[in-house]
């Protein structure tokens, strides 16, 4: 008998528009119908996209360019780096910042500090807009650590930043008037290839701390070959696809 659950997957529109096509092609093949190349192919490209591993297998090539490690194994620095991406300001939080699925980069940033890593946390991040003004995801960060967690370490904010290179930027500029010589960049696996090649490309030398692993070729459990349709997985070809076009654009700016 098949679990509810996996029937209720079903009622998502991501599994009833693949359920519908699915469908759709059988008749129509049982029928015999011309004209249906193109909706085999958006069949098969859903299909290869949510019912298989490819998105995983894709992203584990990224995530693996740079080696795991644990916070206790990262050597002393002289700041953290903690890229954006993990947190958004929220006027309906209680805490006023709202936490996502990149939230393993400030959780990993303050597992070093914890661990005495380095005397200083620099938290970057992008901006949010309403109607009126715009909000600075890494102010947010910042402010909800002092309030939760309450560090002895400095916690620096480089407020509103456009972009990784503009992120890569700003810490130089803190690292020449500081005179920081070693950092550690925490970001998600996936970026880290890009994130860490900018910040090489702006003179600055940084130990990777990879966090945030998606694929799951990199978290506990066996791989399923064929299952049905998730949404996991075309949040990995989301997330894959940013990361190439990324470096791609990047690399045409001289950024990497």
């Amino acid at each position: 008998m098949v679990p509810l659950k996996k029937l209720a997957l079903f009622l998502t529109p991501l599994g009833l528009a693949w359920l519908l096509l699915t469908g759709g092609l059988l008749l129509a093949f049982w029928r015999r119908r011309r004209g249906m190349l193109l909706p085999a192919l958006a069949w098969l490209v859903l299909s290869v996209g949510t019912c298989t591993p490819l998105a995983s297998w894709l992203l584990a090539g990224l995530e693996s360019r740079f080696p795991r490690v644990l916070t206790t194994e990262v050597a002393v620095a002289d700041a953290i780096v903690c890229l954006g991406g993990g947190a958004e300001p929220s006027l309906s939080e209680p805490s006023a910042v709202g936490f996502n699925s990149a939230a393993d980069r400030v959780m990993t940033a303050l597992a070093l500090l914890g661990a005495e890593r380095a005397p200083v946390l620099v938290v970057a991040g992008g901006d949010y807009r309403d109607k009126t003004r715009r909000y600075s995801e890494a102010d947010a960060v910042v402010a909800w650590i002092q309030a939760a967690v309450r560090p002895r370490q400095e916690l620096l904010s480089l407020g509103i930043c456009a972009d990784t290179h503009d992120e890569a930027i700003k810490v130089a500029e803190l690292a020449k008037k500081r005179g920081w010589q070693r950092l550690i960049l925490v970001t998600s696996a996936a970026h880290m290839p890009r994130a860490h090649a900018t910040f090489a490309k702006v003179g600055l030398i940084t130990q990777a701390v990879p966090c945030d692993y998606v694929s799951s070729y990199h978290r506990i459990g066996s791989v399923r070959w064929l299952h049905l349709p998730a949404q996991g997985g075309l949040h990995g070809f989301e997330v894959w696809l940013h990361e190439v076009l990324g470096t791609l654009l990047y690399r045409l700016r001289g950024w990497v």
